[in-house]
């Protein structure tokens, strides 16, 4: 739990700062709106990319070896980042920051059902998820002030030698139960002869892609629409990162006693719901509150959504399912976040691009009524 806690944090510490400086990159490399959602695209071109490979090197070697790998190859991409002055090499090394970054989470997800029982998973992959929340916070409040000083190219060297150190206290704390890790003998084609393999596909879709449509645009969205500044809307967008450290672990405890798919239907129609308030804000305060219970709910289904995986499948293959199932997600989170900034450009408005999102989530609350459990 150590080992996977450091690991996630630190991934999500280096990720999620090219959101909170994305104005500063925007502005430093003229970038329009479709291109600076490019950047967070590209990312998870190359995380799309990883996710099966490394999932079938996860069932094959286990969590302990990596992880630690992944999130090495991630700071190393950062580092990289932060020296390019042209674009296409900048998304090229956002590219290969995903690909490498791909192999965490879902070993994360293979160590908890190794080490867990079916009624424990959630909580403790909630818990796991704490450290990825702490990131995304210190992230939010520490990069603005690292690029006063250092600019956002500081800020992703600084942050990704950070990052390749905390790799070795990852690996140095990670334990691989020997005798589940070397079992890889699921046939992953029977997954995909059931409709509910392929509903939670979409489902995963919907979930990463509008998480990261958060994290990339809100920030900007507050400087724009709420006129706040640099270090103001990263105070703002920190209350996203700090409801989700506190609903993760409690979502998937919530599914542990509950069930995963009642969580998951209450949660995806309360988002659908407080996204709209997105477009027609008109006091500052119910803002601020907006993207709390936004950044709560979206951390809620998490846990739920992956747990359900071992639940129905078993866990002796839950590396290659799991690399499947984010697979899907992944491709939600390239696809809808540079969706955003393409309404953004063609309206001129962030309206539209709230109202689809809205709408998909609508959609998935139909689609969770399907999705069979057993």
């Amino acid at each position: 739990m150590i080992g996977g806690f450091t690991a996630l944090l630190f991934l999500n510490l280096i990720n999620s700062s090219y959101s909170t400086i994305l104005t500063l990159i925007k502005k430093d490399l003229s970038l329009s709106y479709m291109m600076s959602g490019a950047l967070t695209s590209f990312y998870f071109i190359g995380y799309a990319a990883g996710q099966i490979p490394w999932g079938f090197l996860t069932d094959r070697y286990g969590s302990r070896r990596i992880m630690p790998l992944s999130l090495l190859g991630t700071a190393i991409a950062s580092i990289v980042c932060g020296w390019m002055n042209d674009v296409t090499q900048i998304l090229v090394a956002r590219f290969f920051a995903g690909l490498l970054g791909a192999g965490l989470f879902v070993p994360s997800v293979k160590m908890i059902s190794q080490w867990y029982s079916s009624d424990e998973r959630g909580a403790a992959l909630g818990v796991l998820n704490i450290g990825g929340s702490i990131g995304l916070i210190l992230a939010s409040l520490l990069s603005p002030y690292l690029s006063i000083s250092a600019g956002w190219r500081g800020v992703l060297v600084i942050l990704g030698i950070v990052g390749a150190l905390s790799s070795g206290i990852a690996y140095a704390s990670l334990k691989d139960r020997v005798s589940e890790s070397s079992r890889n003998d699921y046939d992953l084609l029977k997954a995909f002869k059931h409709s509910s393999f392929w509903i939670l596909g979409f489902l995963q879709f919907i979930r990463l892609g509008a998480y990261y449509t958060f994290i990339s645009w809100f920030p900007i969205f507050l400087q724009e629409e709420a006129s706040l500044d640099l270090v103001v809307a990263g105070f703002a967008f920190s209350l996203f990162n700090i409801s989700g450290m506190i609903s993760n672990p409690l979502g998937g405890f919530f599914s542990d006693k509950i069930g995963e798919k009642f969580v998951m239907i209450l949660s995806f129609g309360i988002l659908a719901g407080f996204i709209l308030i997105l477009i027609q804000f008109k006091i500052r305060s119910l803002l601020y509150v907006t993207i709390f219970i936004i950044g709560w709910f979206i951390n809620f289904v998490r846990s739920p959504m992956f747990t359900i995986i071992p639940r129905i499948y078993g866990s002796s293959a839950v590396g290659k399912l799991s690399g499947v199932q984010n697979t899907f997600a992944s491709i939600g989170a390239l696809t809808l976040p540079l969706m955003l900034g393409y309404v953004k450009d063609a309206t001129c408005s962030y309206h539209l691009g709230w109202a689809i999102l809205s709408i998909l989530f609508l959609i998935g609350v139909v689609l969770y009524l399907l999705l069979e459990r057993d």
